[in-house]
């Protein structure tokens, strides 16, 4: 199955879609409205994230520096509320207590589609052909070897991520099927060095601490191996777009510099990310191996693919506004896809726009290189084959 072509007809097993329905953003809608935390000199707008989420980085990045002054107009400043998962942050915008949020593509989607707190898609936080969220992960002495070998065992899996959508894409592609778990990440990293479970499905870094640093587990499959993308997304409240569009610019400007960072100066990212107290036990070569080294399983493609613009970066985009809205839809996460008014990339565009001017960078030119250093730039983020995949 591949994820820039319509998902095959037919639903899911019954146990399959119990499990997925639950998976949705459920908000009460009681602070529908709010716009962060009031201070005596002026607003403050409270940001979502996930330190343990390594494709999403450019917020941790934003977090850490200065970036974010140098764009934010007078009187706004951020406040950084972290969450082991995406979908704890979407809850948390369709309830007003975050604006923005970087979150996995499943999470993205069931933000931007509740209604209790209107949100739009305002730009990718970067995406992978399958090896950031789409990761299947056993016990080091286990005998499975390859994905099917995963056929009626236990899996662990946290409901409403961006690997939920993987396992379930997964076991449609190679008719199988396993009995789902949900559980945070580190309880299935827990689960799998105790032997609880056969086998788990997540994100980077916290596979590869297992992996490298704790060598509990090894790498079995990635998406790649099925062409099944995964990406992240940046869901923004309606309220900041339309009320505090100059803030809202701000905090693009500021992710485009920081994505631009996160590409090109693998050093100072890593300096920064090291700075997250969530992240206190991960050594360096644990976080360089979850944002840039492919896992040695074979699958020659790169980590992450930096991209901001979702109109440009086709594939992504696609999965973002296409078959990924259809595939939840029919499996039950969503009772309809996100309508057309809750993708907004145009004041991303704006935000651009105005950099063009106001920098010696490019901020369509994030740099996709796998070296490190301080290159200036050689990939274009947003318009390049190397965002596209050439399409």
């Amino acid at each position: 199955m591949n994820d820039n072509s319509l998902t095959k007809a037919g639903g899911a097993g019954s146990s399959r879609r119990r499990f997925l329905q639950a998976s949705a953003v459920a908000g009460t809608g009681a602070l529908t409205g709010c716009l962060g935390a009031a201070s005596g000199t002026g607003t403050t707008l409270t940001m979502g994230y996930q330190p343990f989420s390594a494709h999403a980085w450019e917020a941790l990045i934003m977090k850490h520096s200065d970036i974010p002054e140098k764009y934010l107009p007078d009187g706004y400043s951020l406040e950084w509320q972290s969450a082991l998962q995406g979908a704890v942050v979407g809850n948390r915008i369709s309830v007003g207590k975050n604006q923005v949020g970087w979150m996995g593509d499943m999470p993205a989607l069931t933000t931007i589609a509740q209604d209790e707190t209107p949100t739009s898609l305002v730009g990718l936080a970067n995406w992978s052909r399958g090896q950031q969220c789409n990761l299947l992960v056993v016990p080091r002495d286990s005998d499975i070897e390859e994905t099917t070998d995963i056929d009626g065992k236990t899996v662990g899996v946290t409901k409403g991520s961006c690997a939920h959508r993987y396992l379930l894409r997964l076991l449609e592609e190679v008719d199988i099927d396993v009995t789902m778990e949900d559980t945070s990440i580190s309880t299935i990293l827990a689960n799998l060095r105790e032997g609880r479970i056969a086998a788990g499905v997540g994100w980077e870094p916290p596979m590869a601490k297992s992996v490298f640093q704790d060598e509990v587990t090894r790498y079995v499959s990635t998406g790649a191996e099925y062409d099944i993308i995964d990406a992240g997304g940046i869901p923004m409240t309606d309220n900041l777009i339309e009320n505090h569009r100059e803030a809202a610019k701000g905090i693009l400007k500021a992710e485009l510099e920081a994505t631009r960072v996160q590409a090109t100066d693998h050093e100072r990212t890593l300096d920064l990310v090291s700075e997250e107290a969530d992240l206190r036990y991960f050594d360096r070569s644990t976080l360089q191996w979850g944002e840039y080294k492919d896992p040695p399983i074979g699958e020659d493609v790169e980590r992450v693919i930096f991209a901001t613009d979702y109109e440009q970066a086709t594939e992504p985009g696609r999965l973002m506004k296409e078959t990924g809205p259809e595939f939840l839809t029919r499996l039950g996460a969503l009772e309809t896809p996100p309508p057309d008014d809750r993708y907004k990339p145009e004041i991303l565009n704006e935000a651009a726009a105005e950099l063009d001017d106001a920098v010696e960078w490019s901020p369509r030119l994030a740099g996709n290189t796998s070296s490190g250093g301080n290159a200036s730039g050689t990939a274009n983020a947003s318009s390049s084959t190397n965002a596209t995949g050439g399409s």
